[in-house]
């Protein structure tokens, strides 16, 4: 027991209070645990007095905490395998409100949730956007509203504005039907998930003072990447392989060789089988739980859902957002990169209410230190 102190000696080792230890825990500076019969958790002795003497060290010591380490979000949050948002479950959201009132409520605006006027926002050039890939689109229209925008670097009246970006982003995606019932249960589901790579980095452009348009462009950019908002389309070829071979009637095509093949060639492309799993959740993904019900209840005989049960059997994993987000465009016949637009269109949302907390900060407060 030498080895641990209490949450309130260690907040007042550190001279912080105890939702800043909390924090710190969150994201990985501190380790605590509970025991049987004690009121609160007790933190590591030496990780606490360590901490405690670099914050005594001067501005190169506070560097090395890497501050952004700290931040807490009232957007959403995850608990016990559970997403929140804004306190309330994703699956009560979803199962009461549509992608548009939920986008309100994440944007926490008494003139976004009542549906107040939306400000203007420039004319897009569609044709051109529209000869894009689908994937490449949404940030493409961002940019070029950013660029002629006299309002870009305004952080004021930040949900009407947002909310009158996302009508005009419907138009340059029209492949996507986002107005289906499944299309935004899933919008919805993927409105934010905490401080993903994409909602840090909207953060650190907000840090620097950068308008909403900038600082949502900085974690769409983030996205973009095969780990993130890319992760989905990787899924798409092997949930249609698998839904094909699944389906066969030839009793000698060799239907578990063929699944087997395409599993196979899925993690040899990219390394590792996406679609299952969670860096978060531990358990299943709610969000999938949530778009993958709404799927059975419309169409239980679903292709897509019987491709999925398949591959499920075989990887003993939990499903994530991603393939969930995968089995609705499959089924629907949608582009390989549809997914993605909608993940993109969606955390939109959430990377504003983000950026709306972070105006709210001290700026600049993101800075790492290197040690080259």
């Amino acid at each position: 027991m030498e080895r641990w102190i209490t949450t309130s000696e260690a907040a007042q080792r550190l001279g912080v209070k105890r939702g800043t230890l909390y924090a710190y825990v969150s994201r990985g500076v501190l380790t605590s645990v509970r025991r049987p019969g004690q009121e609160e958790s007790l933190f590591d002795r030496t990780q606490v007095d360590s901490l405690a003497a670099a914050k005594h060290d001067g501005r190169r010591a506070g560097e090395r905490l890497l501050r952004f380490r700290a931040v807490a979000t009232g957007v959403s949050a995850i608990r016990d395998d559970r997403l929140y948002l804004r306190g309330r479950d994703i699956e009560t959201v979803c199962a009461r409100m549509s992608f548009a009132q939920a986008a309100r409520l994440v944007l926490d605006s008494d003139d976004a949730v009542s549906g107040g006027t939306r400000p203007p926002v420039p004319a897009l050039d569609v044709e051109r956007i529209r000869g894009v890939p689908l994937e490449r689109r949404i940030p493409l229209a961002v940019a070029e509203i950013a660029a002629v925008d006299p309002r870009r670097s305004d952080m004021t009246d930040v949900p009407a504005r947002v909310l009158a970006l996302l009508d005009a982003l419907a138009v340059v995606v029209p492949e996507v039907p986002l107005r289906h019932p499944w299309v935004d249960t899933l919008a919805t589901c993927l409105i934010d998930n905490g401080l993903a790579a994409s909602t840090t980095a909207a953060r650190v452009a907000a840090s620097a003072r950068a308008g909403v348009y900038d600082a949502i462009l900085a974690g769409l950019g983030a996205m973009a990447g095969p780990l993130h908002g890319g992760a989905p389309a990787r899924s798409v070829r092997l949930l249609t392989a698998v839904a094909d071979v699944a389906s066969g009637t030839d009793p000698d095509a060799g239907i578990d060789a063929g699944i087997d093949a395409a599993v196979a060639e899925a993690v040899a492309g990219a390394g590792r089988l996406h679609g299952f799993g969670h860096v978060i959740y531990v358990a299943a993904d709610p969000r999938a739980s949530v778009v993958l019900d709404r799927v059975r209840t419309d169409r239980p005989d679903a292709r897509a859902l019987s491709a999925l049960a398949v591959l499920a059997d075989r990887v003993h994993q939990p499903v994530n957002i991603d393939l969930a987000g995968v089995v609705v465009g499959v089924e629907l016949g949608l582009p390989v990169h549809a997914t993605e637009a909608v993940f993109q269109y969606a955390r939109i949302v959430g990377m504003a209410a983000h950026v709306m907390e972070e105006y709210g900060e001290a700026p600049l407060r993101w800075r790492g230190r290197g040690d080259g």
